[in-house]
C-alpha cells in the first residue's frame, strides 16, 4: 500500500512535539513512539480503525489526547491530519488527498 502524507501533517506533528519537548525530553520521546505506533497500526491494517464524524477514519493515540485522520482510496493511504481530541473538532477535516 502506498502511503501519502498531507503536506500540513508535518506542521501538525511539529507543533505537538514542540509543546511536549518544552515539558520534558522523556515526554516528547513517548509522544514520538506512540505516534509511530499509530502510523504503523494504520499501515498494517487501515480498515481496523473507526470512522470519525467527518467521514474520515480515526486512529487514536493511547496516552495522548490526539488522533490521526486518514482516508483509504484503492491501494493508497492518505494521512491527513493530527488533531487534538477536544479542541477545534473541525480542524483539518477539509484537507483532501
Amino acid at each position: 500500500m502506498t502511503v501519502i502524507r498531507h503536506p500540513k501533517l508535518a506542521d501538525d506533528i511539529r507543533k505537538v512535539a514542540t509543546h511536549y519537548e518544552g515539558i520534558s525530553a522523556k515526554l516528547v520521546t513517548s509522544f514520538w513512539n506512540e505516534l509511530e505506533s499509530a502510523i504503523h497500526s494504520i499501515e498494517e491494517n487501515p480498515r481496523i480503525h473507526h470512522f470519525d464524524s467527518s467521514g474520515l477514519r480515526r486512529a487514536n493515540l493511547k496516552r495522548f489526547p490526539y488522533h490521526l485522520l486518514y482516508e483509504i482510496e484503492d491501494d493508497t493511504l492518505f494521512l491527513l491530519v493530527l488533531r487534538h481530541d477536544k479542541r477545534a473538532p473541525q480542524y483539518g477535516t477539509g484537507r483532501k488527498n
